[in-house]
């Protein structure tokens, strides 16, 4: 079977490795929880992440992580290289 990834809505890398209905996936980048609710409303505070995902955009630009709190952390990585965009887009 064969899983395409889809991007990851905070960090812009094909991270998430899912093709459940309901995807609960956690970015190895960013550590963003995929949540399809909170890519709906980018500027709400809602859903697992307790950010908005404008916010953790603006986060992973300044910080690398979605959560200052993640940067240079364990939980997060720089991207591999069949992650990046260009493969994808």
């Amino acid at each position: 079977m064969i899983i395409l990834r889809k991007k990851c809505p905070c960090c812009g890398f094909y991270t998430v490795d899912s093709d459940d209905e309901v995807i609960v996936d956690i970015c190895d980048v960013c550590f963003w929880q995929y949540d399809v609710t909170a890519h709906e409303y980018p500027e709400r505070i809602i859903g697992p992440n307790g950010i908005s995902l404008n916010d953790a955009r603006e986060n992973y630009k300044k910080y690398g992580a979605c959560k200052i709190k993640y940067a240079g952390s364990k939980w997060v990585r720089e991207p591999l290289a069949d992650e990046l965009p260009e493969l994808y887009e």
